[in-house]
């Protein structure tokens, strides 16, 4: 097997093979071939890896909601709007469902959402031991919506559409 290896490799390396068949364009699409390659077994690996140590992850939101009992009594994160405060508690939206949160003392977040660090019950509530504000997490939305028709303004002066090519206006 070694000696077969050997001699495979000697041949391919041969200074007359090279010569004859392998030209600078054969070259960069074998160059090209073997990066895909490599690129796909990659991406595959990652897929592998990602499937086989997915039990070691952390259940999130909708895995909690669809089976609370199984999750309860776990250290769990939420992220999503407020949609009601009460004194004691909070309701929030995870995968637009309702989830009640029990925090006393929750501020209404600005343009944003809460995230949500706490305990599950096997009822399908929540007691958060922390709470991060994210204000003004829906701006950036809100100001790309504006900026868009600026920018088709100024793009459609300098360009036209014709035979579904852009040209100089």
């Amino acid at each position: 097997m070694v000696l077969a290896l050997n001699m495979l490799l000697n041949w391919v390396s041969s200074a007359t093979y090279l010569k004859h068949h392998l030209t600078p364009k054969r070259m960069n699409k074998a160059i090209a071939i073997i990066t895909y390659i490599i690129l796909i077994f990659l991406l595959v690996l990652l897929s592998f890896d990602f499937y086989l140590s997915e039990k070691y992850y952390t259940p999130s939101g909708g895995m909690f909601m669809s089976d609370p009992e199984k999750y309860a009594d776990m250290k769990l994160t939420f992220v999503g709007p407020v949609i009601n405060i009460s004194d004691s508690s909070f309701y929030m939206s995870v995968n637009h469902k309702p989830l009640k949160v029990y925090y006393p003392k929750l501020e209404q977040p600005k343009l944003g959402q809460v995230l949500v660090v706490g305990q599950s019950h096997i009822n399908g509530t929540t007691t958060a031991s922390e709470i991060h504000y994210f204000n003004y997490n829906y701006l950036k939305y809100y100001i790309s919506f504006i900026a868009i028709f600026p920018f088709l303004y100024i793009f459609f002066r300098d360009w036209k559409i014709k035979r579904w090519r852009f040209v100089n206006a």
